[in-house]
């Protein structure tokens, strides 16, 4: 079997496109968030979603004993968000929801006013591959908003332009 470099996988992996997300949750074992670019529907029915986070993620067991998130798909114009909950806003690291204004819907899982999409979701299962955990949900509750999402690939954000 060929050898597959790490550092070569992660680099290729990041020449793709991706959505940018930033996944809450909040409950009697905590508020916590961080950004994900592996948001991905699952199913129509149910509707629901996966994402994956790093097994030592801080977030991962909070996430896990609140049993509820949100999928918050950032809009453009989000940078900062995104930037403060992928820990890279050092004034924001104590109080990362201090980057937006939050609401809720059914679960209590923290929604971001002016996402573009938001996703209310009760946790549905959780499966282990590597050094990563696949979160599956399901969506209880949703809202749409704008056209215009933030988009990152290169190391960097983009805008979509209609080809």
């Amino acid at each position: 079997m060929h050898a597959i470099d790490p550092a070569g996988f992660r680099h290729a992996m990041g020449r793709t496109a991706a959505g940018v997300t930033v996944v809450t949750s909040d409950g009697a074992h905590g508020r916590v968030g961080v950004t994900v670019s592996s948001l991905s529907s699952l199913s129509l029915e149910p509707p629901s979603v996966l994402f994956c986070l790093h097994r030592d993620s801080r977030c991962l067991p909070v996430l896990l004993a609140n049993g509820v998130f949100a999928a918050n798909i950032l809009s453009q114009g989000q940078q900062r968000v995104a930037d403060t909950f992928a820990g890279l806003v050092p004034e924001l690291r104590e109080d990362r929801f201090g980057a937006g204004e939050w609401g809720g819907l059914v679960t209590g899982a923290p929604l971001l006013q002016g996402a573009l999409c938001r996703f209310d979701c009760r946790l549905a299962d959780v499966f282990e591959y590597g050094t990563h955990r696949i979160i599956t949900g399901e969506v209880v509750a949703m809202e749409t908003h704008g056209e215009h999402p933030l988009v990152y690939s290169n190391r960097g954000y983009r805008r979509l332009e209609v080809a």
